[in-house]
């Protein structure tokens, strides 16, 4: 169906430093041509710097929606021309999937891979110094855009141009942008530990027990 979500670009890092420490990241991120395998830890070829903040099971695929970019070139008109995949420091750009569209714990078939969105994407300081803007972390926090990450349930092979499939949707799931909205919530009223809330497929790492 030609108004089936579509995987748009399809990523992976390149060696960089980032910041006037030169600090070693994988938020530089280069298009690959073709179909890649896609491991429990990613994709083939990817890699993270920092293991205690990125990747793993639950983060193995970062995946931002084309339409936030708009959004972007919108709110810092003068940094437009940045605004394209990938830039964010996504693994997979899509159409047709958003923040307020997209479950946690949604599992898609793309390619012959199976992903389980597991919980939104956290910004850290490198995407301000990539984007070359101080704002761009807050502001997506703020918008509720910031994308959101999957584990991988199959390993497989994807690429661009790929359809989405949704083949599960957990009862009571909360989209990624809900999740925000909550953790936008308590921090408002400064509340540091709260009650366990229970969101279907959300990761340890973002259960909201603190």
């Amino acid at each position: 169906m030609s108004d089936s979500p579509r995987l748009k670009t399809v990523c992976i890092a390149t060696p960089s430093v980032i910041g006037p420490r030169a600090v070693s990241t994988g938020i530089v991120k280069r298009p690959i041509e073709g179909k890649i395998q896609v491991t429990e830890m990613g994709l083939e070829g990817d890699f993270q710097v920092d293991s205690r903040v990125h990747g793993g099971l639950d983060k193995a695929l970062y995946q931002f929606p084309f339409e936030t970019y708009t959004t972007l070139a919108e709110a810092l008109p003068h940094l437009a021309a940045r605004f394209s995949s990938p830039c964010v420091g996504e693994n997979l750009s899509s159409s047709g999937m958003t923040d307020n569209t997209v479950y946690v714990g949604d599992c898609y078939r793309v390619g012959s891979a199976l992903l389980q969105v597991s919980q939104p994407r956290m910004p850290c300081w490198k995407l301000n110094q990539h984007v070359g803007n101080s704002h761009v972390m807050a502001l997506l926090v703020s918008l509720m855009k910031t994308g959101w990450y999957y584990r991988v349930l199959e390993t497989g092979q994807v690429s661009a141009g790929d359809t989405f499939i949704l083949e599960d949707r957990l009862q009571d799931a909360w989209t990624v942008e809900a999740i925000w909205m909550y953790w936008l919530d308590l921090r408002a009223q400064k509340k540091q530990v709260v009650g366990s809330v229970p969101v279907p497929g959300l990761s340890t790492q973002w259960r909201f027990d603190w």
